[in-house]
């Protein structure tokens, strides 16, 4: 079933957040709804991959589902990056830009090597010194590896998909008859084309894994919002205690006016 976050939150929700000062789970909120949008369209894709008798068309909705459901692990860091205060100050659409393009991730390249964000050190520096903060990392990040799981995994799959390609579906090799080619160098293999597919799981291996991707990302997502909202049916009016605070964002903004604006 798609996750239907509509039904556990409105545009009065996110105004009380706002008019309590409270602008990163009010922004979380619309994250939230990013990663469930995300969550759907990629199980949408695995369901009419399952349909398909066709292989070619069987293959290209798993593709799909493996590049929409590896995305849905990008937005748990900018959820937590926003509700849990570790932003500085918004006050333009310039501000919010530089913050979801290059703050909110944990590493970063810069000089030629990845290194860690601001946001990264920030993150350790709670770990050491807010209990509730150290337990609920250690789950998050739990979730998160679970992309890349040795198992189950499907990262490594997407980043070829996007970026490599050679990623093919064994069933098509065989289905097509493609043969790989060897070349050697007197008694050494100097190339062959088999280095062009890293990756050649069968369908039944890449249903496999979506299905427990799928669940898992559903878990998380029950469970990121649990700890945000403290609730996943509704977020009411209260203003919650946060598990912990980065403190980062300068929480002198009093908005005079909140009103909201119907999209057309």
């Amino acid at each position: 079933m798609p996750y239907t976050f509509k039904d556990k939150c409105n545009i009065y929700n996110i105004m009380e957040y706002l008019s309590i000062n409270d602008l990163g789970r009010a922004i979380a909120i619309y994250k939230f709804y990013d990663m469930t949008n995300s969550y759907n369209a990629a199980e949408f894709s695995f369901k009419e991959a399952q349909k398909q008798t066709n292989i070619y068309k069987k293959f290209y909705f798993l593709k799909e589902a493996i590049i929409g459901f590896n995305s849905c692990y990008d937005y748990p860091y900018q959820i937590i990056y926003f509700a849990f205060d570790f932003f500085d100050k918004i006050t333009s659409a310039e501000d919010y830009k530089k913050a979801i393009k290059n703050r909110c991730k944990p590493y970063e390249w810069k000089d030629k090597k990845y290194q860690k964000t601001i946001f990264s050190e920030d993150i350790e520096r709670l770990k050491q010194t807010n209990c509730n903060a150290k337990n609920f990392f250690i789950k998050f990040e739990e979730y998160i590896n679970f992309a890349s799981d040795q198992n189950y995994g499907i990262r490594q799959w997407a980043n070829n998909i996007k970026h490599q390609g050679g990623f093919v579906v064994s069933d098509i090799l065989k289905h097509d008859k493609i043969a790989y080619i060897e070349c050697q160098q007197g008694d050494s293999l100097s190339f062959t084309t088999e280095w062009l597919y890293p990756y050649t799981p069968s369908f039944d291996e890449i249903i496999n894994n979506l299905t427990k991707q799928k669940d898992k990302l559903s878990e998380f997502i029950d469970w990121l919002y649990v700890s945000i909202f403290n609730n996943t049916q509704i977020i009411d009016f209260k203003s919650k205690p946060k598990l912990f605070s980065a403190e980062k964002y300068t929480k002198d903004i009093k908005f005079s006016i909140i009103t909201p604006i119907k999209i057309t």
